[in-house]
């Protein structure tokens, strides 16, 4: 009853706080994990992917696959038993309630990366933050590809995205993600420069699959090793030598290999919605966040001015360099007329 007041709210549940498990709760969601990523049939994903897909396109969201049916395009063939599908965290909520329209069981599994549907005994993953802490951002999205899937066309992850992703995840106990990143990078045809952009945001692991790549015969450029390799350990004192034009009025401007750029704003209200969600000062908030290229606006209700001043507090910390413009109302909650005072 609580999660479904936020949502009417209009309170994105990416930022509302995890609450526990008991140790039962943890079993049930093991055993039925299990089955979700091992037992499901392929015509039964099939059909619930293209459903899936019809309810999200009808409504215009943004959306691109990520997992297993991406790099079955991209890379490799992978049998896979279930569906990963990317958004932005200000449409992960809006996506579960149409998929529930339609029929699908939804859960919302982990309030700060992912949420979860079912239809046909196939599993729906919505991802809204991935690991490295990635997000569908804008650049992303410019980038997303449509692919053929079974006498339809979907939207993938690029190439590129799908390698940084999967660089970030691999893990012991999913050593699969790091040979879908090789099958993708064996294909070739990448934009190199788009890939060493976008690697910013997992660089060691990236530079460790490009070297292991190359040592496995597959045809990585040296420059963008040799790059990525600078970003990494030698970046801050790394000083191209100046180059002169005798021709040139001007004075040439060497530019640093990598210039500093400016955090999307995607990432900065990630990270100050999941400040203010682990704040125990400003618990079961009503908070909606506006990040723009130089403030940051914040709207919504407290009950205390202390609340209203603990946001101020979180924001400054993470950006104190921006504008805050803070417009959150404090109710405060009087008694009814004419009610006693218990003592």
């Amino acid at each position: 009853m609580y999660i479904e007041c936020l949502v009417k709210k209009g309170i994105s549940m990416a930022y509302v706080k995890k609450i526990p498990l008991t140790r039962q709760q943890e079993i049930d969601q093991k055993e039925r994990d299990f089955h979700d990523h091992n037992l499901p049939q392929l015509p039964n994903i099939i059909k619930t992917l293209l459903g899936a897909i019809e309810s999200i396109e009808e409504k215009s969201i943004p959306y691109a696959l990520i997992g297993g049916i991406a790099v079955k395009e991209l890379g490799r063939p992978r049998v896979t038993h279930d569906i990963d599908i990317f958004v932005k965290p200000d449409d992960a909520d809006y996506v579960l309630e149409i998929l529930k329209e339609k029929g699908f069981e939804i859960e919302r599994r982990d309030p700060f990366w992912l949420y979860k549907a079912w239809r046909d005994d196939v599993l729906v993953d919505i991802i809204f933050r991935s690991c490295g802490d990635l997000y569908f951002e804008e650049e992303v999205r410019e980038h997303v590809r449509r692919i053929p899937y079974y006498g339809q066309f979907v939207n993938a992850i690029s190439p590129e995205d799908f390698i940084v992703i999967k660089s970030a995840a691999h893990q012991e106990d999913n050593p699969h993600h790091w040979h879908d990143a090789l099958a993708v990078l064996t294909q070739g045809n990448l934009d190199w420069e788009y890939l060493l952009k976008r690697a910013r945001h997992s660089p060691r692991r990236v530079l460790s699959l490009l070297i292991y790549a190359q040592s496995n015969d597959i045809a990585i450029p040296n420059n963008i090793i040799k790059k990525l390799y600078l970003i990494v350990y030698e970046s801050p004192t790394y000083n191209p030598e100046p180059v002169t034009h005798p021709y040139c009025k001007e004075k040439y401007r060497t530019e640093h290999l990598f210039p500093e750029e400016r955090e999307p704003a995607i990432y900065t209200k990630g990270r100050i919605m999941e400040a203010l969600t682990t704040d125990e000062r400003i618990a079961e908030h009503d908070i909606k966040v506006v990040v723009s290229d130089s403030s940051i606006v914040v709207k919504g209700e407290v009950f205390t001015n202390e609340q209203k001043e603990a946001v101020n507090e979180v924001i400054r910390n993470l950006e104190p360099s921006m504008e805050l413009r803070n417009q959150v109302h404090v109710r405060i909650l009087t008694p009814p007329e004419g009610s006693e005072a218990i003592s």
